[in-house]
C-alpha cells in the first residue's frame, strides 16, 4: 500500500529497525510470499521486473535487473539504500518512499522465493577468466571469490573479507546484460558505491570497456 496517513511517521523509527533486523535473517526472511505476489501486481513492480521476477521486454535502454531468485537480503538492503539516497535511480527512489516498509518485505519474499533467473547470453572466454580466475598481475580479483563460480553467491567465507555477509552477496548467474554491463560501468565511475568498503568499486577500477563487455556476456550465460 502507498503511505498517506500521518501516523506512519509516529511508527518510522520502528519500522526502521524491523527492516535492519530483517537484514541479518538470511535464513529465515520475514514476509508473506504470496501476499507479495498480489502487492508487486497492485504496486505495479512487475510492469517492470515481470510478476515472476524476470523481464519480458526489450531492456537495452531502462536496464531493469532480474529479481527471480535473488537473495532476499540483499534486495531489502538495496530498496533501503535507494530510499537513503545512498544508491542512486530517480525512480527506485519515489518506489521506496512510497511504499509500506511490511509490504515491501513481502514483495522482496515473493521475488526471492521464484526459480533462479536463467541466462541468456553467450559463453566468452576473456569473461570466463576475469570472472574464475581474475588478474593477478594488474590485481584484479576473480569474480567467483565472492559470487561462486555459477554466480549463485558465496558459498563460505571469502578469504581476506572474514566480515563480508554472505547474505548481502548479490546472485549475478543470469542476470540481464544490459543491467549488469551498466552496473559494472557505475561501479568503475563511481557512479555507484553501496557495497562493502568499497569492494566493487576497487575491483571494476582497472576494467576495460571490452573486459565489462566480456564480464556481462559470460555472467548472463551463466545458469
Amino acid at each position: 500500500m502507498v503511505n498517506s496517513k500521518p501516523w506512519r511517521l509516529i511508527v518510522a523509527g520502528a519500522l526502521c529497525s524491523y527492516l535492519l533486523g530483517a537484514v541479518a535473517q538470511a535464513a529465515d526472511f520475514p514476509g508473506d510470499a504470496a501476499g507479495g505476489k498480489v502487492k508487486a501486481e497492485d504496486e505495479r513492480c512487475a510492469e517492470c521486473h515481470g510478476i515472476d521476477g524476470n523481464i519480458h521486454a526489450p531492456n537495452e535502454s531502462a536496464k531493469i535487473p532480474k529479481l527471480a531468485g535473488q537473495s532476499p537480503d540483499y534486495l531489502l538492503k538495496q530498496f533501503q539504500d535507494f530510499r537513503s539516497g545512498e544508491r542512486h535511480n530517480d525512480f527506485m527512489a519515489m518506489m521506496a518512499g512510497n511504499l509500506d516498509d511490511a509490504d515491501v518485505v513481502d514483495i522482496l519474499a515473493w521475488y526471492a522465493s521464484q526459480p533462479s533467473m536463467s541466462g541468456s547470453g553467450s559463453t566468452n572466454l576473456q569473461g570466463q577468466q576475469l570472472f574464475l580466475e581474475g588478474d593477478a598481475k594488474r590485481g584484479i580479483q576473480a569474480c567467483a571469490s565472492c559470487h561462486g563460480s555459477d554466480g549463485k553467491g558465496a558459498a563460505k567465507a571469502v578469504a581476506g573479507y572474514p566480515d563480508l555477509d554472505l547474505a548481502l552477496i548479490p546472485v549475478l548467474g543470469g542476470q540481464d546484460w544490459h543491467y549488469l554491463d551498466q552496473q559494472l560501468r557505475d561501479w568503475r565511475a563511481g557512479a555507484r558505491t553501496n557495497s562493502a568498503d568499497g569492494l566493487m568499486n576497487k575491483v571494476t577500477e582497472k576494467l576495460s570497456d571490452a573486459e565489462i563487455t566480456a564480464l556481462s556476456d559470460f555472467i548472463s550465460a551463466l545458469k
